[in-house]
Order: C-alpha cells, then structure tokens, then sequence
C-alpha cells in the first residue's frame, strides 16, 4: 500500500437521523469551516437515515458520500448506541476503508456513539489512516491519535484513563468547545446581563423528535408574562413543523427562526434560554445565559448533571410527562429572582473561561492546530 497521502483532505465520518439529531453534524461543520480556511479540503461520509443532513452539509459547500442504511435500529438501554450505524461496524468499517484507500486522505475525523476502538483498529488496519476522535460521553475504549472531549465532567481528564492509548493527543474540558466565529465576535460586544427576564430563546437542536419546543412554549404563555418577547429556534428537519408553525402564527410576540445562521446574535440577546442538553450547552455557557435545561436523550445527561453542580445551568432531568409544570415553576423562580439569573451567568461565564493561549482566536483554531500535527 502507497504511503502517499494527500495532505489537503481530510474525511469526516458523521451521522444524523431523528434517532441521532443533528448535533453531530453541526459541531463537525464548523470544524470543517475552520479547516477549509486552512486550504484544507474537507469531505464527509455520512449514511442515508431518515433525517440526513446531506442537503445541510452540501449548503455549506462541502462534499458527501451518502451510503446506505437499513433504517432498522432502535437504540435500547444498554445498546452502547452500535445500532445508530443501521449496518454492522465491520460493514461501515469496511466501506469507509474503501473510501479512504481511494484518496488516500491525510487523517480521518470520527463523530459517531457507535465507533470504538473494534472500528478504529479495522480501518488503520487496512488504511494506515490517522484517526481524531470526537466523543464526550468517556464509556468506551478508541484507538485514535487525537481526541477531542468537549464536555465538562466532575471528574476532569481522568475519566479518560484506560481508554485511549498512550499516544493519544487529548483535549478534554468544554475550553475546547468547538465554537463557531460568530460565537468568538459576540462574546467580544457582549452586554452586561441584569437578571431581568424580558427575551426568552427556546431551542432543542435541529429535529427535535419528542417536540420539547412545542412544551417549553407552551409552559411560557401558561406563566403569562407582561412584556416578553420569545424566539422559537428549530432545524428544518424537524418532524412538527408544522405544527410549531401555527402556533408561532397565533403569537404577536414569537419569532419563529428556522435553520437560522443568527444564533449568536439571538443567545447574545436573550435574558434565559430553555434548551437540551447537546452541544448548544457550550455555546449558551459561552455567551453566559442563563438556561433551564432538559435532556432529551441519555447520551446528554451526565454533562447536564455536571454542569448543573456546577451552576452553570438549572437541569430539569430529562423531557418526560408532566414537564410543562417543572419549567413553569423555575421560569416563576427566575423571574422573580433576577439575582439567581445573575449568579448562573456568572458561573456559565467561568466554566467556558477559556486561556489566552486559545481564546484569541477561539478555540476551534487551537483544535485545529492541534490537528494539523498529528
């Protein structure tokens, strides 16, 4: 095998569905942005599951190979998430092999619950490929170059110990939260937050499956605020469109925002979010809003548990029956108490206090450095 390797592409290995969400693919986006800037070319694998982003990732001006997929998993408890690749990992090893040994790129970035270290061993095997893995959920082994653990844990770097090799180059703790520059630039001119509550952004991420938009919305006008304005964010892959649609139309004072690029501006604005616990975790951490946090899936808990002793949030558990009453109850506490606002702020500021040594250029530039070294 020809040890040539075309050091101006990389292949990024990703998944989006209505199982998965879309996540993923987001937080791979920007990295793929960061790196474009770099005169790097940057080429995604992604299989065909009913909610795919390939529309979204070729809008970006990036290339995808969509493979296909049964569409016939469901995850169960205890599943360690292998059946989100809807083909066995050696099938999806063998095929993204293929790929590889084609154009021979020079490493491979891994963003999967599904991938470990059975995966990584079979495609080096048969491509020689450097592999940067992004995972923050810590419960499985890899056999990877680099990793990137964006999240914040109580339990630091250590959690990692036993499962990565001994060369790994790790980046773990939310400093290293792939952010986007549009994050970087409103962090710069960002005002000084009060406590009062008088904009309230709501966002799940882009599919949104159980509709926790729709409840969250809902626990709002049953509080019946004077004076609120409320922005309505969703990803246009989301299944109740729809029906979120009609309701927004119905209300003078909620903006619908749909696959929207004024994320930031819309957090930097906002006086509390209502949200999941995925990767816009870090992004509202970021930008010091308060956030009334709710799960809407198993893979988000231990980092909204972590966060929330922290103070950086106020975790709800996860989106079950009977939630509406819960965020009515805190948005009651938080609007009334604009010092407890202030305090979450304050601690959502200080857990993404970032070093001078990456935040000058944010620190999707400093991953990305470190990338281009391995």
């Amino acid at each position: 095998m020809s040890n040539l390797k075309n050091q101006n592409l990389i292949y990024i290995r990703v998944d989006a569905s209505i199982q998965i969400g879309s996540g993923h693919v987001e937080r791979c986006l920007t990295l793929a942005k960061i790196l474009s800037e770099r005169d790097v070319m940057v080429h995604f694998i992604c299989r065909s599951h009913i909610g795919h982003m390939e529309e979204r990732i070729k809008s970006e001006g990036f290339n995808v190979t969509m493979l296909p997929s049964t569409d016939e998993f469901i995850v169960e408890p205890g599943s360690n998430y292998r059946s989100w690749l809807g083909v066995s990992w050696e099938i999806d090893a063998n095929d993204i092999s293929q790929i590889i040994l084609k154009s021979k790129p020079m490493c491979l970035i891994v963003d999967h619950y599904a991938i470990d270290v059975y995966w990584e061993r079979l495609v080096k095997s048969l491509t020689n490929i450097k592999i940067m893995a992004i995972d923050g959920l810590a419960n499985r082994n890899h056999d990877c170059d680099m990793l990137l653990d964006q999240t914040y844990s109580l339990n630091g770097i250590s959690r990692w110990n036993g499962l990565v090799p001994s060369y790994c180059k790790l980046l773990s703790g939310a400093k290293y939260a792939l952010l986007r520059p549009e994050f970087i630039k409103a962090k710069r001119s960002l005002s000084q937050r009060t406590g009062i509550i008088k904009r309230i952004l709501i966002s799940f991420g882009g599919i949104d499956k159980l509709n926790s938009t729709r409840v969250a919305l809902e626990a709002i006008i049953a509080s019946n605020y004077n004076n609120i304005t409320i922005d309505v964010v969703v990803g246009e892959g989301n299944p109740h469109m729809g029906d979120l649609k009609l309701r927004c139309d119905q209300l003078d004072y909620v903006n619908l925002h749909i696959q929207t690029s004024e994320i930031a501006k819309l957090m930097a604005s906002a006086d509390l979010s209502i949200g999941g616990g995925g990767t816009m975790i870090w992004e509202r951490c970021y930008l010091g809003l308060p956030t009334i946090l709710i799960c809407i899936a198993d893979n988000q808990v231990n980092q909204a548990k972590s966060v929330h002793s922290y103070g950086a949030v106020i975790y709800l558990g996860i989106f079950k029956e009977g939630i509406l009453t819960q965020i009515v109850e805190q948005l009651n506490n938080l609007y009334s108490n604009p010092n407890l606002n202030i305090s979450i702020s304050k601690k959502a500021l200080e857990l993404m206090n970032i070093p001078d040594y990456i935040s000058h250029n944010g620190p999707t530039d400093f991953v990305v450095d470190a990338l281009l070294k391995i």
